[in-house]
């Protein structure tokens, strides 16, 4: 066992419990017996099933919907430390392996590309300022933050803002004042 092959299912990557099952010399219904319980002990402490392991289905010999679950990085590790010896070895070697190609292959394609100033109107800067701002708020990012990163993106594309575009919140421009 030397290679894992991933399914990338919206935007993620995942393994296939019964590439899995392969892999640890496993039946897979033993092995999905083993994630159902899994998921009922990260269910019962109120942690995300889906950072781990997603139900999913397939279509066996006998054109029969059969049960099995897409696993996440995290899934394989929990996975795998519960394996000793040389299956644990070799199969946290190929999933490691799997997913490190796989992160690598991302970052090539998704590397920061940058517009000229002339390729791209100030409505369409707007929109992606806009579109940062709604993303960023969603994640809890603090105002300032999203200055800063609205701030970039009109510099990259040459829109001129005032210099004091970014405000300091008051309790960062105080001082304290020492007492003799």
């Amino acid at each position: 066992m030397n290679n894992l092959n991933l399914i990338k299912t919206d935007g993620q990557f995942y393994a296939d419990s019964r590439d899995v099952a392969e892999a640890i010399e496993r039946e897979h219904g033993k092995l999905l017996r083993t994630i159902r319980e899994y998921c009922e002990y990260l269910g019962e402490a109120k942690i995300g099933l889906s950072d781990f392991f997603v139900e999913a289905t397939y279509t066996n010999a006998q054109n029969k919907e059969m049960p099995c679950y897409l696993i996440t990085r995290k899934g394989c590790d929990m996975i795998a430390n519960k394996l000793t010896g040389k299956k644990g070895v070799l199969f946290t070697a190929a999933y490691v392996t799997a997913f490190e190609k796989m992160h690598e292959q991302l970052a090539t394609e998704h590397e920061l590309q940058t517009f000229s100033s002339k390729s791209t109107s100030v409505g369409e800067v707007a929109t992606m300022i806009k579109t940062l701002r709604n993303v960023m708020k969603d994640q809890k990012s603090s105002p300032i933050k999203i200055a800063v990163m609205a701030k970039g993106l009109c510099q990259q594309f040459g829109v001129a803002i005032p210099n004091d575009f970014v405000e300091k919140p008051q309790w960062e421009q105080m001082e304290m004042e020492t007492v003799d």
